[in-house]
């Protein structure tokens, strides 16, 4: 090939849209993906190894019935393949003495995917679809020991707070991160 011809294809940023019903399994293997990878060493190993694509999707198909939930995708754009995704909607029990009323349920990137902007978007659409709908304030609950954790105060969320929680038979940290306004 005559090289002056010869070019790297441009990186394209993943495209983030609502999420509808073809969309589970993706979002099934990017959570069972970003698990596995971004708390090894922090959640045992048994508990993570046990993660089924078959049980996300299940646990995926129950939250997209939720008509009070919004669920956003990104897609890598040549491939087309899930890379991440986001769940929001209004704030669970117990949080709301925190004075928010929206909470974002997850939020996964996949690894090779990160730092991209795909996790600003996700966060974006979610903030959009919930400020159109009245809500103020919104939490996000991420574990302590996540290396990632800093990518939310830099998006302006405070730290608000801590509680333990068990997760595959392991007692862990969690830190509450809040925005005073989702607009």
């Amino acid at each position: 090939m005559d090289s002056r011809f010869a070019f790297e294809r441009p990186t394209l940023p993943p495209q983030v849209r609502p999420a509808d019903a073809d969309d589970i399994e993706g979002m099934a293997r990017v959570s069972v993906d970003t698990w596995r990878l971004t708390y090894a060493g922090i959640l045992p190993e048994s508990y993570l190894a046990r993660m089924r694509l078959a049980a996300h999707e299940a646990q995926r198909r129950r939250l997209m019935g939720v008509s009070d939930a919004a669920h956003f995708v990104a897609e890598e754009p040549l491939t087309g393949e899930t890379v991440g995704f986001a769940s929001a909607g209004p704030v669970r029990a117990g949080d709301d003495a925190l004075g928010v009323t929206s909470e974002i349920y997850e939020l996964y990137v996949q690894n090779g995917f990160q730092g991209r902007g795909l996790g600003r978007g996700l966060i974006a659409a979610a903030r959009a679809w919930l400020s159109a709908r009245g809500h103020r304030g919104m939490i996000i609950w991420v574990l302590a020991d996540n290396p990632a954790r800093a990518f939310y105060q830099r998006l302006g969320g405070v730290p608000a707070g801590q509680r333990a929680i068990r997760v595959g038979g392991a007692l862990v940290e969690e830190t509450a991160y809040v925005w005073r306004d989702v607009g």
